[in-house]
């Protein structure tokens, strides 16, 4: 069930649902009606379903799709009793056909072509061309003046539409538009899809006082973060090669490393060592001469006209632990060598280095492919595609696709967003990675903007809706299952998950009851350094306070559950990631 599918239908198409088919299961009838809704909403058909669905049938399944054609009565004041209301509206409904009918009063036409209306509660409506309007309200429509309107001409197609029919009196009001454009049957018009729901919901939180932009302060602190974080570069580094140890643990005294390498960590133990040149930890020289001795050790697999990094290295001496490609982390290797190249010391290196690479024939049809142990897989459907897209030119690979891209499509903000929405669903749980890693590195996109927007205003949610801080992010922790995925997940009844492995099972949690819920420490300096605001700096505070380990480096994260930190655990890449956070945010208070 997919929008390309609705797309291709033209005018006139009749979509019959065979009703015998539809479980009893509330939820499961809940899950098949959303995915019909997702897909007719994306191709902005002129009805959605029918109403010769049985009513049961509809409300179990279709009564929550989020846009319903609408009638507006604008009336010149409202009767002065409940029962004069109420009289005058069965009247409305009777007269239209449908009980889809709002009575209001106002009717000002506003200079963007919306009509601004005010019901009996005082709530007011602005009706026009769909989606939000320049100030950040929503407008319903398009709208459709009743008595221009000849439907016979079929000049009445959009889902949304918006009848309004002014009248001195209801008797004087004529049914000019056909019925079956008002589908809602008496249903609460509520938004209850998950995206749309999402959308109102960022609008609204972001309006708050303490999701408002704020200078960013580096400070005296701040400083000894990046130098307890470059603390764990040093000390995890391997002589012979200059990488790192991906995961050290003390129990006891006793040291528990991990010294297998991705290149998505080598990526961000150069962009850390980059950063600690900005912030000036070191002299330069010894670093550059560190990720020169890095870039050099980096083995490059021949494979017929390819040539690539492998999935797995060991830091010790560089040897393959597991062929294969990781586009995702080649990716993020590849943003650390572009940014490396900036630098002068580092130019002829970086450039050698990327010289080696040939991934050409690893492109089909403008994704790069994944090498598995049997198979290749496609990297498009993955949150780091759009990442990919941002930092392949560098490599002469310019014509790249993107799923963020190519759903950020439609007429208005709203229509852009939500169909964006509904591709992050599709693809998983959404983390802050690689997503704000994008506006450090590279500047945010359009879509990483939206998606930014949208990440923060539904943390800040949770937030006002439990008191529970969040900072999720995919983390290494000190027990078994070892690592977890966790972030934004718009598919799932909870919306903040956690996922992990366990044996062949992958496991979905919510991150609020869950044992694995973390609060990641590298999330919550990249997002202070991205949207600095009083939200953002109190999800700092508490890393501050909780994550440090003196002498050893920055915590993987704190256990959600009391904010307990994962004592003596610590990794590369959050160590990394949070000197390109501070690094950043020093950037921005010059």
């Amino acid at each position: 069930m997919t929008s390309g599918l609705f797309s291709k239908l033209g005018d006139g198409t009749v979509l019959a649902v065979d009703v015998a088919e539809l479980p009893i299961d509330p939820a499961r009838a809940y899950e098949v009606g959303q995915r019909i809704a997702a897909s007719v909403n994306r191709a902005r058909l002129s009805g959605y379903l029918l109403s010769v669905l049985p009513r049961e049938i509809y409300k179990r399944c279709c009564a929550f799709l989020p846009n319903h054609s609408r009638h507006y009565v604008i009336l010149p004041e409202f009767p002065g009793s409940a029962e004069g209301y109420n009289g005058l509206l069965d009247q409305a409904r009777t007269r239209l056909g449908t009980d889809c009918v709002t009575l209001v009063r106002g009717g000002e036409r506003r200079a963007d072509g919306a009509f601004l209306v005010e019901t009996r509660d005082g709530e007011q409506h602005r009706l026009g061309a769909p989606g939000l309007g320049p100030d950040g309200e929503p407008i319903e429509g398009p709208i459709f003046l009743a008595d221009d309107v000849a439907p016979q001409r079929g000049d009445v197609r959009h889902p949304d539409a918006v009848f309004v029919h002014k009248a001195q009196t209801v008797s004087r009001l004529s049914a000019k538009v056909p019925a079956a454009n008002g589908i809602c049957l008496n249903y609460p018009t509520g938004i209850v899809d998950p995206a749309h729901e999402l959308l109102l919901e960022a609008r609204d939180t972001l309006r708050d006082s303490s999701l408002s932009p704020e200078a960013p302060v580096f400070d005296a602190a701040m400083m000894a973060d990046a130098e307890l974080a470059y603390s764990y570069l040093e000390q995890a580094e391997m002589n012979a090669t200059g990488l790192a140890l991906t995961v050290r643990k003390q129990i006891n005294g006793k040291s528990f490393n991990n010294s297998e390498i991705t290149m998505w960590d080598v990526g961000s133990l150069i962009l850390g060592l980059l950063a600690a040149v900005e912030l000036e930890l070191a002299p330069a020289d010894r670093i550059y001469r560190r990720i020169k001795k890095i870039m050099a050790s980096l083995p490059v697999i021949q494979d017929g006209d390819a040539a690539y990094p492998p999935t797995l290295i060991n830091v010790r001496d560089a040897s393959i632990e597991r062929r294969g490609f990781d586009a995702c982390d080649f990716a993020r290797l590849t943003s650390a060598v572009t940014r490396a190249a900036q630098h002068t010391a580092l130019a002829d290196a970086s450039s050698q280095l990327m010289g080696k690479w040939q991934i050409a024939g690893l492109m089909q049809g403008g994704v790069l492919n994944n090498i598995l142990k049997t198979r290749i897989q496609s990297s498009y459907l993955s949150h780091c595609a759009h990442y990919q897209t941002r930092v392949l030119p560098a490599l002469g690979q310019l014509e790249t696709r993107s799923p963020y891209r190519e759903a950020f499509a439609g007429e208005t903000v709203a229509d852009r967003t939500v169909n964006l929405l509904y591709t992050v669903d599709k693809i998983g749980i959404l983390p802050t990675e690689p997503l704000l890693l994008e506006y450090v590195e590279l500047g945010p996109s359009a879509e990483c903007a939206v998606l930014t927007d949208v990440f923060l205003g539904a943390m800040k949610h949770h937030f006002d809706q439990t008191g529970q801080l969040l900072a999720p992010s995919e983390t290494p922790i000190d027990t078994a299952p070892w690592f977890v995925y966790q972030g934004f997940d718009l598919g799932h009844e909870t919306r903040w998950n956690v996922s992990y492995r366990k044996g062949r099972e992958v496991v979905f949690e919510p991150v609020a009851s869950s044992p694995y819920g973390i609060f990641s420490t590298k999330a919550a300096y990249l997002w202070y350094a991205v949207r600095p605001c009083r939200h953002t700096r109190k999800m700092l505070d508490m890393a501050q306070e909780h994550a440090r380990i003196d002498g050893f480096g920055m915590s993987s994260g704190l256990f959600l559950d009391g904010y307990a930190q994962m004592k003596n655990h610590a990794d590369l890449n959050t160590n990394g990631i949070v000197l390109q956070a501070l690094a950043h945010l020093k950037s921005r208070t010059r």
